[in-house]
């Protein structure tokens, strides 16, 4: 929005090479813009390409008051491209194979995916190939499921031992190996006495202190 605004004049030229100052109404400060109208080839003193990877809008403003129309492709960074995401599939699949030796599937899955999402790039603006996609996906998937409900079977049939599942060990918890004594055992101790359960259970069984009553 700022680069509609903006206004530029020219300030020096040299064959096919001109000088602007750009100017924004929305910012109190100007900028140099150089333009090669033979090369297509812009820079700015704001250093917003070199440091962003985008152009600014001092340049927009440039390349828009010489009627491009389209930003020159040397100025256009694959990380802001559909493309980005397969050039990263790609470098982590091959990263992948070279240094790992575990997931051997790994690299494959990239790369298949990354085939397929290409394939999709190439087809999202195409109505017959969407659906030629779509069949194909569709016809794929049954046989991929068909193998595999295939493949299940044989391995549940050949399988003849089953391995018995038995409890666990009990541990033994310190301090709760032996039966804690009640008070009747523990007075037996102290009197030295003998105490049957009927005596030790019966009801009256003791005669009560007098100062009770």
């Amino acid at each position: 929005m700022k680069g509609i605004y903006a206004s530029s004049k020219i300030v020096g030229e040299h064959d096919t090479t001109k000088i602007y100052m750009v100017t924004s109404p929305l910012v109190d400060s100007s900028n140099e813009v150089i333009f090669d109208s033979t090369m297509k080839l812009i820079t700015c003193d704001c250093l917003g390409f070199e440091e962003f990877g985008m152009l600014c809008y001092h340049s927009l403003r440039i390349l828009l008051i010489n009627s491009i129309q389209k930003i020159p492709d040397a100025y256009i960074k694959n990380r802001w491209t559909k493309i980005a995401k397969s050039e990263v599939w790609d470098k982590f699949g091959s990263v992948l194979s070279i240094t790992s030796q575990v997931g051997k599937s790994i690299p494959w899955r990239h790369n298949i995916t990354r085939k397929f999402y290409n394939l999709v790039l190439r087809s999202e603006d195409n109505e017959d190939a969407i659906k030629i996609i779509e069949e194909s996906l569709k016809r794929d998937s049954l046989d991929i499921d068909s193998l595999c409900c295939t493949e299940s079977v044989r391995t549940l049939s050949s399988g003849k031992s089953s391995s018995k599942i038995l409890d666990p060990a009990r541990s033994r918890i310190k301090g709760r190996g032996k039966k804690a004594k009640g008070y009747f055992e523990m007075s037996k101790k102290k009197r030295g006495g003998t105490l049957t359960s009927v005596q030790a259970n019966e009801f009256g069984s003791k005669t009560p202190k007098p100062h009770l009553f």
